[in-house]
């Protein structure tokens, strides 16, 4: 069910509290990976799916036979889709993908697959327009299922933690229909979760997926799929709050740039409790170091930490996208972006023990002046839209002094956040009249910072 404002999300969250883009839901518990890399080479770390055997794909060919198939195959059309969509209806994007097609795994085996680093409970979607095939159990795959598609190709999805609800053989899915949720069942089982995804061609031949992963739903597809999926779903209210906990950043997004959510989605925005990370040495930052094709709950904690610290624009982007879990390149560049901003030597984006000795020895928010204590200092301008722990300062200096930015609620003495929001801006522009600031335009700058600093 939609509605037909953001009234409701105003009034819980509203006075400039569009909050943290990260959350720990303790009434939402996430099963989160172990750390894993993935490095092109066979590695005992790595997951042992190999893909679908010649038996199976022989098997695949023999349901595709199904006389009452054929008409729905031949709607879809003799030309395949070059550009998917990602599956993972959520955190994952097609740069946060790594190479993993022919591989040689632990087990001797070849992958046949993309595995698709994804939190565990994530909606699966299908990319293209298609036909369920079957649903399938087994030692390896887990919970599977195989959906013919455009151009007479096969996809194959394995490891999924449950099936969509409602899900049968020979229904007709529509692009973003719901397939399954992310998990780790099968072969999978005690590793990162994920989605073993094939692609097989009209002779049953498995081809690499990666270099057809570069599409992109758009966030007003996202949340019409999430509509139709909360409706689908038995516990709106429970999905509604998983997505919250883990992609909370996506959400508010789409609220500030006015696209209308799902009143579950709503709820669970003004209900779902937000949890700041703390960093220090017996926090929970991780211990090993961590690059591209890392995942786990360890890249969680680092992505957290890099997200609160709002370093930049590469930050930002890491916001946007949440703390997934997935070490790609948008979580590369931040961690490189806040390397450079607090002068590590050689910035390479990689976490390693210079890089890990120092947010030990910085906890998020420790450096940040209290607005009580007098010595108040801004290091950057801020401005609506901003993130960061000087932004919960900034709100705690201007309540303090009377330029409040809520009476109640977020944003209010007691409950200031570090999201800069319209409320927060007002706030500011009261400040910058009383102090004969010009331009009074709600913009934290040089002649702003100066005077909230001599407060």
């Amino acid at each position: 069910m939609k509605i037909s404002s953001n009234k409701k999300v105003r009034r819980f969250l509203g006075c400039g509290a569009l909050v943290l883009l990260f959350v720990i839901a303790a009434s939402s518990p996430v099963v989160m990976a172990q750390t894993t890399r993935y490095r092109g080479t066979a590695s005992s770390t790595m997951p042992i799916d190999s893909g679908t055997t010649p038996a199976v794909r022989q098997q695949i060919a023999g349901w595709r036979q199904a006389s009452d198939l054929q008409p729905k195959i031949a709607a879809l059309g003799s030309t395949p889709v070059a550009s998917l969509p990602m599956p993972a209806l959520f955190g994952v994007s097609p740069s946060d993908l790594s190479p993993n097609f022919g591989v040689v795994r632990a087990s001797g085996h070849t992958h046949e697959g993309e595995d698709i680093m994804a939190v565990k409970g994530t909606p699966i979607v299908s990319p293209t327009a298609a036909v369920v095939l079957r649903l399938e159990q087994g030692a390896s795959e887990g919970n599977g299922i195989y959906t013919i598609n455009p151009g007479g190709e096969t996809f194959v999805y394995y490891h999924l933690d449950h099936y969509a609800e409602g899900i049968a053989a020979g229904q007709v899915l529509e692009p973003g229909s719901l397939i399954g949720y992310v998990g780790n069942t099968g072969d999978a089982a005690g590793g990162p979760a994920h989605i073993h995804f094939e692609i097989h061609d009209g002779s049953g031949t498995p081809i690499d997926p990666f270099p057809r992963l570069t599409g992109t739903f758009t966030p007003e597809e996202k949340i019409a799929f999430l509509s139709k999926i909360l409706i689908q779903t038995t516990d709106s209210t429970a999905l509604a709050r998983f997505l919250v906990t883990n992609f909370r950043g996506t959400f508010l997004t789409d609220l500030a740039a006015n696209i209308t959510l799902p009143l579950p989605i709503i709820d669970a925005l003004a209900s779902v409790p937000v949890t700041a990370v703390t960093a220090s040495a017996s926090g929970p930052l991780p211990a090993g170091d961590l690059d591209i094709g890392s995942s786990g709950a360890a890249v969680v904690a680092l992505q957290k930490y890099l997200i609160q610290a709002a370093s930049g624009v590469a930050a930002t982007r890491l916001a946007g996208a949440g703390a997934t879990g997935n070490f790609g390149i948008i979580t590369k560049a931040a961690l490189l972006e806040f390397q450079v901003l607090v002068g590590i030597a050689t910035p390479s984006g990689y976490y390693g023990p210079i890089t890990r000795a120092f947010i030990a020895a910085h906890p998020l928010g420790a450096s940040q002046p209290s607005a009580a204590s007098g010595t108040v200092m801004f290091s950057r301008d801020l401005q609506q839209g901003m993130t960061g722990e000087d932004v919960r300062t900034l709100q705690v200096l201007l309540n303090s002094r009377g330029f409040m930015v809520a009476a109640s609620g977020s944003g209010s003495p007691g409950n200031e956040t570090i999201y800069f929001g319209p409320a927060t801006k007002a706030a500011v522009i009261k400040f910058q009249i009383a102090r004969g600031i010009s331009p009074a335009v709600g913009y934290v700058g040089p002649l702003t910072r100066a005077a909230l600093s001599s407060l």
